[in-house]
């Protein structure tokens, strides 16, 4: 990158509208506390336009999807929201929320893609991402009449209220000729004068991988202007290259015409955010609770005579464990037996058997599905067969993990619960020079809420711990935490 750009501090924004969000909590959902004095809302200050510097000189760009993009196009965006303390002494918002914005505009530098579009024109032309001079994302600035704690903690919140902090997106269509931004921001300060950025982001076109990517080239750029330097150098230039991802079972032919079918189908794919005095919490399994529940799964299948799982990892301890969890909550009234399915991202670029560079810019990630029988789950030994159900699934994606890929979109409509973001992403580390983030919420609106979706990352303070975020009503999170809380503890005896 040229160190010209770091210099140009006129960069595209454009004031679009101003007004105000207000997102009113169910009846006796005030907590006693200051913040809480009134209802919540959210005031929209400013809605600008950011794209890359004007002097960047970026020729226009045509990305065709690739087999791994295509089935995103069903789904609802990425949404990350990160929470930030309050900025050093002598750190005005105005600085923060400036530098924040010239940053971005300097990123997109890099990324640009990101401030185009996803053309979407009618069956049998094929969707494709276009970038072209002048491109920009959405960025909001609002303010919060609430402390960041109250919406950064891991007690349960509205999830009305982490949406408030979230920009939104529209929502893919075939049935005409649509250009559908991939990319908005949107900032949000608090009375505290801690703030947010909520990033809401097309899966089709970045996955999680490339969204850790441009938000950590973000912070850099940001740290570079706060410290007034003439140059930044950023190692790991994005490859837009798609030549790069093979398709010798021609999978994106099959997936456009299941993604064709089902947009024509009677079947609405929107998805809204409405309040069903659903709330979020966030649980914590330390890397001694997830060793605890490894040697449990060990020492049960000692007990019934079951060969241990082939992969026991951190992980698939975590997700039988919360699996079973959330059965227990869901599915106490209900004794029908069949199958349940667990779903969750299985990371493509080591697995697709070709070289896909590390800073690939796309979707680079493979879809894992597990059964077991309700009745096996509901058992006494239910976690067992979690663990080695989750196991086998994880062994065969590493083996082939094309292997049948082409029942990628149809298996995921049948999904109980979905497993989203990774532990091994290290968003606590991000930094753009005021303090590391507080807080990192994964978040989707799948499915109106048909499929329980969790969501997992790195623990913030704990080496090796894992932090899980849920979503259920709020008397079901109730239960839930007490079958999580109590579980540890029994096996802690």
């Amino acid at each position: 990158m040229n160190g010209q750009y770091l210099k140009t501090w006129d960069f595209a924004i454009s004031t679009m509208s101003s007004g105000a969000l207000y997102v009113l909590p169910k009846p006796g959902d005030r907590r006693p506390s200051p913040a809480m004095a009134a209802p919540f809302n959210v005031s929209i200050v400013e809605h600008c336009r950011v794209s890359p510097p004007p002097d960047s000189t970026i020729p226009p760009i045509t990305l065709p999807l690739t087999f791994l993009d295509i089935p995103w196009l069903l789904y609802p965006p990425n949404q990350t929201l990160l929470f930030f303390p309050k900025p050093p002494p002598k750190t005005t918002i105005t600085t923060v929320t400036t530098l924040l914005k010239q940053s971005l505009s300097l990123t997109l530098h890099h990324f640009h893609p990101l401030a185009g579009n996803l053309v979407s024109p009618p069956p049998p032309a094929e969707p494709h991402i276009v970038y072209t001079e002048g491109d920009s994302i959405s960025l909001t600035l609002a303010e919060s009449n609430t402390s960041i704690n109250h919406l950064s903690g891991d007690h349960p919140r509205l999830i009305t209220n982490l949406y408030s902090l979230l920009p939104q997106l529209p929502i893919i269509s075939m049935s005409r000729d649509t250009h559908v931004p991939l990319l908005a921001i949107q900032i949000t300060i608090f009375t505290d004068s801690g703030y947010s950025i909520g990033v809401t982001a097309q899966h089709a076109a970045a996955d999680e991988r490339t969204l850790d990517q441009f938000l950590k080239c973000w912070a850099s750029v940001c740290i570079s202007l706060l410290k007034k330097e003439s140059l930044f150098v950023f190692n790991s230039t994005p490859w837009f290259d798609r030549r790069i991802i093979l398709d010798p079972n021609l999978l994106k032919t099959r997936f456009l015409k299941q993604l064709w079918n089902r947009l024509n189908s009677t079947k609405d794919y929107s998805f809204e955010q409405t309040d069903h005095n659903i709330v979020r919490s966030t649980f914590l399994l330390t890397s001694s609770d997830m060793n605890m529940i490894k040697q449990h799964i060990l020492a049960k299948c000692k007990m019934i005579n079951e060969d241990p799982p082939v992969h026991l990892s951190p992980y698939v301890s975590a997700c039988s464990y919360i699996w079973i969890c959330l059965l227990k909550v869901q599915e106490t009234l209900e004794l029908k037996d069949g199958p349940m399915y667990l779903g969750f991202n299985a990371g493509g670029i080591t697995r697709l058997g070709f070289g896909v560079p590390a800073n690939y810019f796309g979707s680079c990630i493979a879809f894992g599905r597990c059964m077991v029988m309700k009745s096996v789950l509901l058992g006494e030994d239910a976690i067992v067969f979690a663990a080695k159900s989750l196991g086998k699934e994880i062994k065969r994606l590493d083996m082939d993990v094309l292997e049948g890929a082409d029942r990628w979109i149809c298996d995921w409509e049948e999904l109980n619960i979905r497993v989203l973001g990774s532990p091994k992403v290290d968003s606590y580390g991000l930094d753009f020079g005021w303090g590391k983030v507080q807080k990192v919420e994964k978040i989707s609106s799948d499915d109106h809420g048909r499929v329980n979706v969790i969501s997992l990352c790195e623990s913030r303070d704990l080496k090796g711990g894992m932090e899980i975020g849920v979503v259920l009503f709020r008397e079901k999170m109730s239960a839930f935490t007490s079958i999580f809380n109590g579980g540890l503890m029994e096996l802690a005896l």
